[in-house]
């Protein structure tokens, strides 16, 4: 004669777990408190407006990037809340009329238009393709 198996959980038996409640409360408590204490600290690192230049000089400088393939950081000539954002690194891909198409550490397309941009500087390309490799998953 075959025996019938009947599992039954707490669930099942109408016993309510308030203990994983409890928890989810706790962890987004924790996680809503130090996404505000990162945005408060962004918010704070004061970004100082550099140096305007000039569309030619621009112009050189991500042709230079793009034909040797390093690194630049772009200031936008955006404000927002009171600052300036932060700069945006990455390797010119590419450009398309008044479009520039930045490739960043997490292989991601930025476009910029050339009329947003008020500062490009180099970055060192040993930092920049040291932690770029550090990103880039596993093959």
């Amino acid at each position: 004669m075959a025996q019938e198996i009947v599992k039954l959980s707490p669930d099942a038996l109408g016993y309510k777990d308030r203990g994983k409640m409890k928890w989810m409360g706790m962890m987004l408590s924790d996680h809503a408190e130090a996404l505000k204490k990162e945005k408060k600290n962004t918010q704070t690192a004061l970004i100082n407006p550099k140096e305007k230049l000039s569309a030619e000089e621009i112009s050189t400088i991500f042709y230079k990037s793009y034909t040797l393939k390093k690194p630049v950081a772009v200031q936008l000539d955006i404000v927002k809340d009171g600052q300036y954002l932060p700069d945006i690194e990455g390797v010119i891909e590419g450009v398309q009329e008044e479009i520039i198409y930045l490739k960043r550490r997490n292989q991601s397309l930025t476009k910029l238009r050339l009329e947003d941009i008020r500062h490009v500087e180099w970055i060192k390309s040993i930092e920049w393709y040291a932690k770029y490799q550090r990103q880039t998953p596993p093959s």
